[in-house]
């Protein structure tokens, strides 16, 4: 195992925003902090037994593992699919499984509040609150940066570049740290600081030359958008619906906001457009991690588990739609398919909602993968397990 430590000094050179020098407000960072920790517990998820998981690479590989294995990431898992291999992330570490069932890496600390980000094969484990992260790659190599103010949330863009935000124990209201992992060593590329609104999340694009800071402010929530080639803002998004829930870069480059009304697309000037209303439905389930589209789900206002699974594409026009009876636990979106994970099993669809695979069998889960075709990964509280549809 390869571990990098690398300190980050606070009194490091680096740009600050004009109009800054305002009064450091505490219930605005501890807000962000728990808007973070809610996230953090709303995806929980547990542990894998040897067993389940040497039978969980069994059904990718073809042949069973008897190398010895023992899980022990500590409670409140949380996992991230790394393409082809795994990172878990709990209250006593992380660590990272090969195809056969085998430790590539581990790397403990002590997490109250685990949380793990992904893309690109690359990993950011780290505890809400908590000063240092782990950054993990697919091959098990992993880099530790430890920093001196608290941890609100950590973003991954492809090519390696990865973000992570914090407060800040001057007079800034928050602060995102963008970093590129070259030659297995983090670099520092662009360092922002807050003067308006308590930083939240940022989000990096798939070329990794623009980024998009979301924060809370006394107009509401505001994205600040940024060029990685200049130190002045490119451009500002600030919601009329309120609190900015999550923003992201889609692969073709688009920038997407949700709030508790409706989702966004957010030009590069930071002009918006509604593209999908969500005023009076009940959002239970969304993922916006698949190729140029989003999957949603809804359930009924009259209660009981009657909803609705819906696909759109990135101008907002439906591409799927399926009625649906069942409890969902987890629904994730990963190139041209959608993993919907209910009470009683795991079901594979299209992006059109035509549905390629169900595996009755995942029931209990807490979280999976789509793996493209039929193959997905289902992580439990006690085992772990790969479905892959076998030919007759």
């Amino acid at each position: 195992m390869k571990e990098t430590d690398i300190t980050q000094n606070e009194t490091e050179e680096a740009r600050q925003p004009r109009g800054a020098g305002v009064k450091r407000v505490f219930a605005f960072v501890l807000l962000a902090v728990v808007v973070a920790v809610m996230l953090v517990v709303y995806f929980k998820g547990g542990s894998l037994t040897r067993r389940g998981f040497l039978q969980a690479w069994d059904a990718v590989t073809g042949r069973l593992s008897e190398a010895a294995f023992a899980f022990e990431p500590g409670f409140d898992s949380v996992f991230a699919d790394l393409g082809g291999t795994i990172a878990a992330a709990g209250s006593a570490g992380v660590a990272v499984y090969g195809k056969t069932g085998d430790e590539l890496a581990r790397s403990g600390f002590s997490a109250q509040n685990p949380a793990i980000a992904a893309s690109g094969g690359l990993a950011i484990a780290y505890d809400v609150g908590g000063k240092s992260v782990r950054i993990v790659n697919s091959a098990g190599e992993i880099s530790v940066i430890t920093l001196e103010n608290r941890v609100v949330s950590c973003s991954v863009g492809h090519g390696g570049v990865f973000v992570i935000c914090t407060d800040d124990s001057r007079e800034y209201k928050g602060r995102a740290r963008f970093y590129r992992l070259g030659s297995g060593v983090p670099e520092l590329i662009y360092d922002w600081y807050s003067g308006e609104g308590y930083v939240l999340g940022a989000a990096v694009s798939y070329d990794g030359k623009r980024f998009a800071v979301t924060t809370l402010t006394a107009r509401g929530g505001r994205i600040v958008l940024l060029d990685s080639d200049s130190t002045d803002a490119a451009g500002e998004y600030v919601s009329p619906e309120g609190a900015i829930l999550e923003a992201s870069f889609m692969r073709g480059g688009q920038l997407i906001a949700r709030t508790a009304s409706g989702i966004t697309a957010i030009e590069p000037d930071g002009s918006g457009t509604v593209i999908y209303d969500l005023t009076g439905r009940t959002l239970d389930g969304y993922s916006h991690d698949g190729d140029s589209f989003l999957a949603l789900h809804f359930t009924d206002s009259s209660g009981g588990m009657q909803g609705e699974l819906v696909t759109i594409d990135l101008k907002g026009r439906g591409l799927g739609s399926i009625r649906t009876s069942r409890a969902l636990v987890r629904l994730t979106a990963s190139g041209d398919r959608v993993a919907a994970l209910w009470s009683d099993g795991l079901d594979i669809y299209d992006k059109t909602l035509g549905q390629a695979a169900s595996y009755p069998e995942a029931s209990g889960a807490v979280c999976a993968f789509p793996r493209g075709g039929e193959a997905a990964v289902a992580m439990g509280s006690r085992e772990g397990r790969a479905f892959v549809k076998r030919k007759d």
